[in-house]
């Protein structure tokens, strides 16, 4: 009948809503850790950028760079797991 046809037409469109959402969820999740890796990479970069330089202005903004990296790696941790996510 054309009430069964509405109603399996909309259940269609509620479950391809649903998948969507899974997957955009998923790729969220993946996002987050993403971006944490990023901030430790960067983090280790400017620490061994740090460690090779010579002159102390290069150590010293090396240095304030390697904090500012860390607090990104630290607060982002701290916001993503505040989501409920587990990474």
């Amino acid at each position: 009948t054309y009430t069964n046809q509405v109603y399996r037409v909309n259940w269609l469109k509620a479950k391809a809503r649903w998948s969507r959402w899974q997957e955009e969820l998923s790729l969220v999740r993946h996002e987050m850790g993403w971006t944490i890796s990023w901030f430790k990479h960067h983090k280790k970069e400017w620490d061994r950028r740090g460690n090779q330089a010579i002159r102390p202005g290069d150590q010293a903004y090396a240095y304030q760079q390697v904090l500012m990296w860390g607090r990104f790696v630290d607060d982002t941790e701290k916001t993503f797991n505040g989501c409920g996510f587990i990474l």
